[in-house]
């Protein structure tokens, strides 16, 4: 899968869950859930010891749906993406010694940033799919309205606090192709499910009105 075919399986359904894994097979649990309601990618945070596993067994579980591995900063966490059938990597920020660790692997990456010098250094990298993180701690969606004109061919997927309220403000801009957190994961909403098929609903049409 090439970065551009990533960012369009993102935009088609534009909430990336994002999930920290304690107990496997609560972490199924929720994604069946998550699938079920209409999401077509997840990021699996590589924090814990579970995390590989989980994600391997919800990638053979659930085939079509893109699974990332998330908090990807080290050698090691790359090894365990790749053994786990990683779909996409995701890291909080950008060196270059990180960018000689993924491009190997073959899988895209999209890596945090935050200052406009950033997703220069990103850019000058070959990225034009980024992080952008802390997004509600950094005032996110109003500079990332302001990068849309400075970066106009930069996708952004924003993620850090960010809840069911601020979500709209982030997909109402056209520079951001998803919105990423952890806000729908709540036990009564994923049981209801209602809730998240409206967001991901909402996010088509402010993508198709803003694209």
């Amino acid at each position: 899968m090439t970065p551009s075919e990533l960012r369009g399986r993102l935009a088609d359904a534009p909430i990336l869950p994002i999930l920290t894994v304690r107990a496997v097979e609560t972490t199924m649990q929720q994604i069946d859930r998550l699938v079920a309601c209409g999401i077509a990618a997840i990021e699996v945070v590589f924090r814990t010891s579970e995390a590989a596993g989980a994600l391997a067994a919800a990638k053979a579980r659930h085939p079509a749906t893109l699974f990332g591995a998330g908090t990807i900063m080290t050698a090691e966490a790359v090894t365990e993406a790749v053994a786990a059938r990683a779909d996409f990597l995701v890291s909080p920020g950008l060196t270059p010694w990180l960018v000689d660790l993924v491009r190997p692997t073959g899988l895209p990456h999209i890596p945090g940033i935050q200052t406009a010098s950033e997703v220069m250094t990103a850019v000058h990298y070959g990225y034009s799919l980024m992080k952008f993180y802390p997004a509600q701690a950094s005032n996110g969606a109003m500079v990332l309205a302001d990068y849309a004109n400075i970066f106009p061919d930069i996708g952004f997927v924003p993620t850090g606090k960010i809840d069911a309220a601020s979500l709209p403000s982030y997909l109402a801009l056209a520079n951001v192709v998803a919105a990423g957190g952890s806000w729908m994961l709540s036990p009564a909403s994923l049981a209801d499910g209602s809730e998240l098929r409206a967001q991901i609903a909402s996010g088509r049409a402010a993508k198709a009105a803003s694209g």
